[in-house]
């Protein structure tokens, strides 16, 4: 922690103690093998026809999910260095899919990272025509601190990898994020995964039944 936090996480030395040591390859196998064996079982039964991963970064949730749902990837060309897990299709081709393609949009973890949210769920919505949305996210609470998520989404993307993903965004508490969600439709929050392999932090799941006027 002291090497981070006087070196930076942009650090070769930080890197180097992470490759050295293992801890950086054990975390990482964590993430792309644990963490998507604990979402799945949870998100799976929320899904209504073919879905649309949208920003779906490593693939690694995607191929899980793809075991048993109509699930296809879309994320943004180069933002990731690694070969995806799964088929990935480039962000920019889901906004000239026919609409009604997907009858579920999935954002896993990633609308806290968006410096507009808003331009990418809208969008996805006039595009797609959805019937559902599904939406992953690290809260900000009590026991959770926004700057704790801001140091953990630097120590992921830049010392423990190497992610063309700038995190300009903004966590929110749950209430926060039923709140931005309700104006798409009618939202719930379908729960909190408490343990999910390789986070320091819980996840919570929300749901929103998307109102027809909100596609236009």
């Amino acid at each position: 922690m002291d090497l981070l936090l006087t070196k930076g996480f942009a650090s070769g030395e930080v890197k180097s103690w992470l490759s050295a040591t293992g801890i950086g390859a054990a975390w990482n196998e964590a993430l792309d093998r644990g963490r998507p064996r604990s979402i799945a079982p949870r998100v799976l039964p929320l899904f209504t026809g073919r879905v649309a991963d949208v920003l779906s970064g490593s693939g690694t949730l995607t191929a899980e999910l793809a075991t048993a749902a109509e699930i296809d990837a879309y994320e943004r060309p180069s933002a990731y260095p690694e070969v995806p897990a799964i088929v990935t299709r480039p962000l920019h081709d889901l906004w000239s899919v026919p609409a009604g393609s997907y009858q579920t949009i999935l954002f896993s973890t990633v609308l806290h990272h968006e410096p507009d949210p808003e331009s990418l769920v809208e969008r996805a919505l006039r595009t797609q025509r959805p019937d559902r949305l599904v939406v992953i996210e690290n809260c900000v609470d009590e026991g959770v601190s926004k700057d704790f998520h801001d140091f953990m989404d630097a120590f992921f993307n830049i010392s423990l990898n190497d992610f063309a993903v700038d995190c300009p965004g903004e966590h929110r508490t749950v209430q926060g994020w039923l709140d931005f969600l309700g104006r798409y439709g009618s939202v719930s929050f379908a729960g909190r995964l408490n343990a999910v392999t390789g986070m320091p932090f819980p996840y919570e799941i929300f749901v929103v039944d998307v109102d027809r006027e909100a596609c236009r």
